[in-house]
């Protein structure tokens, strides 16, 4: 559920704002939001510090060790970014030092100034790469020395007693011999080599590092607030929100440093900030919503407890096999047992045993352990009417509007008793309208009679009391307009449910082609053994890779598109981050 916020403006003396920003980061209750720009130069020095750090710990690997010595992390900071200045200067070196070599070892070594000293006296050596036409060409004042060929260019010396236009190009010698060259490339090469391990060396302040960034992400956000804080006169303002349980403890700690305190209902204007608690099985899917990063608006619905129902049964019938899923199973068990006492949230974990079991039901529902066609008839459907395509298909539809039916009734709940309720449920009869629609138009079964009911009812509903007001002919218009614009929607958004079926048939499908190829090669000897057993292994890797791709476009897109805009929800919302910088 969406924690209820109230919204909390302090009064205070600009001379205390400091130690209110720091009473406040202590109690860490209260979502600021800025009253000006939160940008002064002691943010944009702060600011430029944390990019400096944050850029040195990108370099730094990993240390089991620490740091035995104190040293300012200034300067651990400075010589990290010094030597990363040095290590692109030198990078880019070793580019140009290896395509000088690239281009001049097929000349083999020598050394460009004597083809100058030449020149000074009187002798003038030019090198080229011409085709045999152009070496055909050449002018009779001119000596040509091929001195070797590739493919159909020539390497040629040019000679002459003075300097003659050729009628091609002529190369640019490089600074220094071939051998000098690569005797650069060495030094560049050792170069790095050093910086790389004064890095490897430098690893060991890694974790005094962090604390440090940490330090000035707190300086940043507390200056932040510093700047943000409205002033009038010698009395300044924070304005923020608070969840409703923690308004109580603001009043006393506002009444204990002697701020004036206003404590409100927030208007509809206002960016109230998000914050959804729910019971700990259900917490289990904050995990998908982290990775997406999608937060719902604070007048919106938190839909987590249908999301994680629906996603797990949509996880299930995309991958759709039960030897996935428990190889899903063991896998997580491992990495739980492994990394569980270390990983600060263990939600994932409990979320992927969910969806591990939700994929085996499911397969052992269609009777597919690592595809289907092999295990004919040794491993029975616990379902037999779920290996029928075309039951498969009608139980995605009835999914479907179930599915968007939950979304009409949520609204329909919070719009009673307005007379516009009746259109949710209007809605409602037009998604099991569409229902019977998608099973006559697709699976070939004749229009029930239910559905034309469903649909004389819905479109009864949708067009009176979309819009209910005095003039009926308006309300009508209304309601028809509506109508016309969302009722194709409705069947579409139905019928866009057999993707689940489409996708977990495919899924088989692969599986089953890779089981064949594999089939071919047998077990009789070594060598097809290890065939058979690499093309499992590529087969079976490649569709569980293809379904989880599956899971992330399909079992998304039907919670947070076809779901979501049935509820009207636009995911606006702007996470709940109560201030704790501490300010020292």
């Amino acid at each position: 559920m969406i924690v209820p916020m109230r919204k909390i403006t302090l009064l205070v003396q600009t001379k205390d704002v400091d130690s209110t920003l720091k009473a406040l980061g202590r109690a860490g209750v209260l979502h600021i939001e800025h009253q000006n720009a939160p940008q002064n130069d002691n943010v944009v020095a702060l600011e430029e510090k944390l990019g400096h750090i944050s850029r040195a710990l990108e370099i730094l690997q990993e240390s089991k060790e620490e740091a035995k010595v104190q040293v300012k992390p200034k300067d651990i900071v400075s010589e990290i970014l010094r030597i990363i200045e040095e290590k692109t200067i030198s990078l880019e070196n070793l580019k140009k030092i290896n395509r000088n070599i690239h281009a001049w070892e097929d000349w083999g070594d020598f050394d460009p100034e004597i083809v100058d000293d030449l020149k000074d006296r009187g002798i003038w050596v030019r090198l080229c790469k011409i085709n045999k036409k152009e070496l055909d060409g050449f002018p009779e004042s001119v000596i040509t020395e091929v001195l070797f060929k590739k493919g159909a260019i020539f390497y040629c010396a040019v000679i002459s007693r003075e300097e003659v236009e050729l009628p091609f190009k002529v190369l640019s010698l490089p600074d220094i011999g071939l051998q000098e060259t690569r005797g650069l490339k060495i030094k560049e090469e050792e170069r790095l080599k050093a910086l790389d391990e004064r890095l490897w060396e430098l690893a060991v302040f890694k974790g005094a590092l962090e604390a440090y960034s940490k330090k000035l992400e707190s300086l940043v956000d507390f200056n932040r607030a510093m700047a943000g804080a409205g002033s009038h006169e010698r009395i300044s303002y924070l304005v923020g929100y608070c969840p409703l349980s923690s308004s109580g403890m603001l009043q006393k700690l506002a009444e204990k440093e002697k701020w004036g305190i206003v404590i409100e209902e927030p208007m509809e204007s206002d960016k109230v900030p998000t914050l959804i608690k729910n019971p700990r099985w259900v917490e289990i899917i904050k995990p998908v919503f982290s990775m997406i990063k999608t937060i719902p608006g604070y007048k919106e619905l938190d839909i987590s407890f249908w999301f994680l129902l629906f996603f797990s049964v949509f996880f299930g019938m995309l991958v759709g096999d039960a030897g996935y899923g428990i190889l899903f199973l063991l896998l997580n068990l491992i990495a739980h047992i492994r990394l569980g006492k270390s990983a600060k949230d263990k939600s994932i974990f409990f979320l992927t045993y969910v969806l591990s079991v939700s994929t085996i039901i499911w397969g052992l529902f269609t009777g597919t352990f690592f595809g289907q066609a092999y295990l004919q008839g040794k491993l029975p459907a616990l379902l037999p009417y779920l290996t029928d395509n075309s039951n498969v298909q009608d139980l995605c539809f009835l999914i479907g509007a179930i599915h968007l039916s939950i979304a009409h009734a949520w609204r329909f709940i919070r719009k009673v008793p307005s007379l516009k309720a009746l259109a949710e449920a209007g809605w409602i009869a037009m998604l099991w309208a569409a229902y019977f629609i998608a099973k006559a138009l697709i699976l070939g079964e004749g229009f029930s009679q239910y559905g034309k009911w469903f649909l004389i009812s819905g479109a009864s509903l949708i067009i009176l009391f979309t819009e209910p007001r005095k003039n009926i002919f308006k309300a009508i218009g209304s309601g028809m307009g509506s109508f016309l614009l969302h009722a194709m929607n409705s069947f579409t958004d139905v019928v866009s449910y057999i993707r689940l079926f489409a996708v977990g048939a495919a899924s088989v499908a692969v599986a089953d082609a890779f089981n064949n190829i594999a089939a071919t090669m047998g077990y009789g000897g070594f060598i097809s053994g290890l065939m058979t057993a690499l093309i499992l292994l590529f087969g079976h890797t490649l569709n569980i890779l293809l379904g989880a791709m599956a899971v992330l476009v399909h079992g998304m897109r039907l919670n947070l598109l076809e779901f979501s805009s049935h509820l009207d929800m636009e995911w606006s919302g702007v996470e709940y981050a109560p201030f704790k910088a501490k300010g020292d």
